[in-house]
């Protein structure tokens, strides 16, 4: 029942009685103020580490590329890219999560959803995982909706889930296994099966898309919930990730410096909340959160909220001569 303050030097007990916000779970970086007395730090404040703005850590490491991708700098010291980008304004990214394919209502929504887009079609689909309502074995999973995507010219990502075949408690997780994904991928030729969490360089844009049910896990193992109104965007926005890593890629799993979207795509309720100039959106769970999904328009840098039945055609009113019932 006692918690304690560890760094490799050592440990020290600690008498906890104030939290500012965030969900503190064990192993997470803290900083506690306070006094020490008889081998117990009394904390009378506690808090995360702030969060360092990307222009400050750019100010002192200039154009260093940090994101990944064959630049050694960083492709946001381009004019020509930022130019482009703020001149496509029709460019969007539609973003779903937790899409199950082995649901009939969700493939209606996405036949639904997909006839909509036919005459404008996204920059880019991002469809994120679980993509199966219950875990299958790893040869019994099928992407059924190829037939629904092979007149786009669009890219589509695909981000595995916790429950998608793979090692599923340890990050980052690799794609899903070619075997799966082979007769898909030639059918869709721009369809992309990447790791979790992913990156996206658009122009002189950073993304950063990561699947996972974190709200669940952090309160879950949180040293203590947070009192009064739970502020669940905020909290998550200020916690730091702990988790299972393979040590040899841990540098996935790094967000330094901040990139310009992070997609929590976590099964709790949708939201977008701007921390620290960068724009965190969770775009739900598409089924249990009634067919939602986000898009992002990165010429502004903008986000909306989107239903798959949004798209129906609009409604004809016709008005008799002799008057209006």
């Amino acid at each position: 029942g006692k918690f304690y303050l560890e760094d490799p030097s050592g440990t020290v007990e600690l008498n906890i009685s104030k939290f500012h916000s965030g969900l503190y779970t064990e192993s997470c970086f803290v900083l506690a103020e306070g006094w020490y007395e008889d081998s117990v730090f009394h904390v009378n404040a506690f808090g995360f580490p702030p969060t360092e703005p990307s222009s400050t850590t750019r100010a002192y490491y200039g154009n260093i590329n940090f994101f990944g991708g064959p630049s050694s700098t960083s492709v946001k010291s381009s004019s020509k890219l930022k130019q482009l980008e703020e001149e496509n304004e029709d460019a969007m990214f539609v973003i779903m999560s937790d899409l199950w394919l082995d649901s009939v209502d969700v493939l209606e929504k996405l036949r639904t959803m997909f006839s909509g887009y036919s005459s404008m079609p996204p920059t880019c689909f991002i469809f994120c995982g679980n993509f199966s309502s219950a875990p299958y074995g790893k040869n019994q999973m099928r992407l059924s909706i190829s037939f629904l995507l092979c007149n786009y010219s669009s890219r589509f990502v695909f981000v595995p889930g916790p429950e998608d075949p793979g090692p599923s408690a340890i990050l980052p997780r690799p794609p899903l296994a070619e075997h799966i994904t082979e007769e898909f991928r030639e059918r869709v030729p721009f369809s992309v099966f990447t790791t979790n969490p992913c990156r996206i360089q658009y122009c002189c844009q950073e993304i950063v898309v990561f699947r996972e049910d974190l709200v669940n896990k952090m309160c879950r193992n949180c040293v203590r919930l947070p009192s009064g109104n739970l502020d669940i965007p905020n909290h998550v926005m200020y916690t730091h990730i702990t988790s299972l890593f393979y040590w040899a890629y841990d540098y996935a799993m790094r967000v330094y410096p901040i990139p310009d979207v992070i997609v929590f795509a976590d099964k709790y309720d949708p939201f977008s909340i701007t921390n620290t100039d960068c724009l965190c959106v969770n775009p739900g769970s598409f089924l249990r959160s009634g067919f939602t999904f986000k898009v992002y328009y990165p010429s502004n840098k903008t986000i909306e909220d989107r239903y798959a039945y949004v798209f129906a055609p609009p409604v004809s009113f016709f008005f008799l001569s002799s008057g209006f019932r």
